[in-house]
């Protein structure tokens, strides 16, 4: 496959480098031939993502999820129908994926929908690992990525949205936040909906949590480091600025909707030291 993406998946690349800038600052660090199906395993995550985390009615939810795994079974047969899986079918062709592992992320974007609340920060990983291994396994079988590194980093990346989405995230029946983090807080959930100064000091801790993992993930190398290594160290910046700020929340909900300077230039370095 050429190192060029095609239409079709420069369309969903546009699509999620508008939700997340970090996203098109990766897809800038990219080159090479492994660069259009990086992009376009990329791009898969974020619409898994989408089903799992970002459609709120639960029925088209599981409508989206069950097409998915039709696709995905079709896509190990060689029969793949969304441009995305087209675009991986010569990397499926050559590396295949272990059997279970498509049908693992379906089963684990399900269990992102009524997720029951964490008893600590080891707890709410495992919850989100649940989508999360399973696609780094994929992610391993396609492009030879750390495994383990690559779950790591979706993980903390999707706990730091959720974070910055609490007020919503409450709403919809989620606790993004460990329970033993409210606990220390003397918090109660109902208490994370409205600013004071227990619940920025639990954000604060939190947030520097999410920081130091996504900082963590990024030490080993990794092939396709470019994608991952350049989001990984976007969000462990925007969550170690945001935890030092008064107010966490506000900072945080900022920083994801832009790149600053400083934050562009460190994760060209991260980039540049998890690319092999």
């Amino acid at each position: 496959m050429s190192g060029e993406a095609s239409a079709e998946v420069a369309s969903f690349e546009a699509k999620w480098s508008a939700a997340h800038p970090e996203f098109g600052l990766a897809l800038a660090f990219a080159r090479g031939p492994d660069r259009a199906a990086a992009s376009a395993f990329a791009c898969l995550v974020c619409e898994i993502e989408h089903a799992a985390f970002g459609i709120r009615e639960a029925q088209p939810a599981a409508v989206k999820l069950q097409w998915w795994a039709e696709e995905f079974a079709r896509a190990a047969r060689g029969e793949a129908r969304h441009p995305l899986t087209q675009a991986l079918a010569e990397r499926l062709a050559s590396a295949p994926v272990p059997p279970l592992a498509w049908h693992d992320v379906v089963v684990g974007a399900l269990a992102q929908r009524d997720p029951e609340p964490a008893a600590d920060a080891a707890a709410l990983f495992e919850g989100y690992d649940r989508l999360y291994s399973p696609l780094a396994t994929i992610d391993a079988a396609l492009f030879g990525a750390d495994a383990r590194a690559a779950a790591a980093t979706l993980s903390a990346t999707r706990a730091l949205r959720d974070t910055a989405a609490l007020v919503d995230v409450l709403r919809d029946g989620k606790l993004p936040l460990p329970l033993d983090l409210l606990a220390r807080h003397r918090l109660a959930r109902g208490d994370l909906a409205s600013a004071s100064a227990p619940r920025e000091a639990a954000l604060s801790e939190w947030l520097t949590t999410l920081s130091e993992r996504l900082r963590s993930s990024t030490t080993r190398e990794q092939p396709i480091g470019s994608l991952r290594g350049a989001m990984a160290g976007v969000n462990a910046i925007r969550a170690a600025r945001a935890a030092a700020s008064a107010a966490p929340l506000d900072t945080l909900r900022d920083l994801l909707a832009r790149l600053s300077l400083p934050t562009t230039w460190a994760a060209w370095r991260a980039a540049r030291r998890s690319r092999t």
